[in-house]
């Protein structure tokens, strides 16, 4: 295809946000389209059956098209679905999910639930950039470089307001300067009324519904802790027993919750750091941490027990092929699989069907509105 404006006909969104058409015959990707639409594209790069194309014009916008709060934003390379009205993100991504489980899984899904958020004002964790003047911005899209911001209308109240004092001048940097020698970028979390940076705070302190967390500031935690009171409880709803592994377990914020109804709680991580933080987020009694690789965890003793529920939380490139086959193997009665990627979660499926199980149950949390980026709990029952 050549480097020129075409006309298309978006028919839906695809897993990453873009818009979908087809021009003879081939998959065309459109950044920042809405199904429905007519529009103007600039073709540019792709194979023999796809290409991408960058948005030049709405010659016919959806209903649902809206005018994005943000005034970098397409610039901006954090938020990419601020153009269409909340309601209709959700029900996308629903749909999104729903097409990965019958494309790449071949399972029906029947009916997928699917939960809000907080359209805006939700995120508590997120990466500032230092411009070379040291002002205060985010990373462009598709871009090396820092565009500068004034505020982020997705971060909490207590982040926006942290951002909008030091806006326009360097005053981050000079704050932050013995923290982050040689580094430009940093990140924050933000509670309520607290403000956590990198560097200059080492641990937050953060509650999950009526739990107390700490984990370190440069470390990974769910960045949207307003879902996450609705999460946590349908998430452990109906699990007991005796024994249950939490696997890619990070700080242990399932651990926690599953050493309420499960007698021993065995977690595996491969970060040793996050792993010394479960430890102390769960505290005593008889569960035990492994800071191994999970894929070298089910070549030892621990994975041969015999586990009553196995839980999953994997990074976007789902379930490696040595942890699937583990499952296919031991076939623990349960998988509570929570997943960040709808793709990898519906191959995995189709996985654990062919193993024996069936998809018992199947949702939607949108953790990150405004962004492509999709949440999903699914559990699968042996037989």
């Amino acid at each position: 295809m050549a480097s020129d404006n075409v006309e298309l006909r978006i028919e839906k969104l695809v897993a990453g946000g873009s818009g979908l058409a087809f021009r003879e015959g081939k998959a065309v990707f459109v950044p920042l389209a809405l199904p429905g639409e007519r529009v103007l594209a600039r073709l540019g790069p792709g194979k023999r059956d796809w290409a991408e194309a960058s948005l030049v014009e709405v010659l016919e916008a959806s209903p649902h098209r809206v005018a994005p709060p943000c005034p970098i934003y397409g610039e901006c390379g954090g938020c990419d679905l601020q153009h269409l009205a909340y309601p209709s993100q959700v029900i996308e991504k629903t749909a999104i999910v729903a097409e990965s489980f019958r494309r790449m899984g071949k399972i029906d899904p029947g009916e997928i639930g699917a939960l809000p958020s907080l359209p805006f004002a939700y995120r508590n964790r997120l990466q500032l950039h230092l411009t070379p003047q040291g002002r205060l911005g985010f990373m462009k899209a598709s871009s090396s470089s820092v565009v500068e911001a004034a505020s982020c209308p997705v971060a909490v109240r207590s982040v926006q307001a942290w951002i909008e004092e030091r806006a326009g001048t360097a005053r981050a940097a000079e704050e932050l300067g013995p923290y982050i020698v040689g580094k430009d970028r940093f990140l924050v979390f933000g509670t309520e009324d607290k403000v956590m940076l990198e560097g200059r705070d080492s641990l937050v302190r953060a509650r999950v519904a009526g739990e107390d967390f700490t984990f370190p500031v440069k470390g990974f935690f769910q960045s949207n802790l307003y879902i996450l009171e609705h999460f946590i409880p349908e998430v452990m709803a109906g699990l007991e027993g005796g024994l249950v592994a939490d696997l890619y377990c990070g700080v242990g914020l399932f651990s926690r919750f599953l050493s309420r109804s499960f007698d021993r709680v065995i977690g595996v991580e491969q970060n040793p750091f996050a792993v010394e933080q479960a430890r102390a987020n769960l505290g005593g009694g008889k569960h035990e941490y492994h800071a191994l690789a999970v894929e070298d965890w089910t070549a030892t003793a621990s994975a041969a027990l015999g586990f009553d529920c196995v839980l999953v939380d994997p990074p976007r490139t789902g379930l490696s092929p040595v942890l699937r086959a583990w499952l296919a193997r031991t076939l623990p009665p349960l998988i509570v699989y929570v997943s960040c990627d709808p793709v990898t979660l519906a191959r995995d499926a189709g996985d654990l069907v062919r193993a024996g199980y069936r998809l018992d149950h199947l949702k939607v949390y949108d953790f990150y509105p405004q962004t492509h980026h999709i949440e999903c709990h699914a559990r699968f029952r042996r037989g």
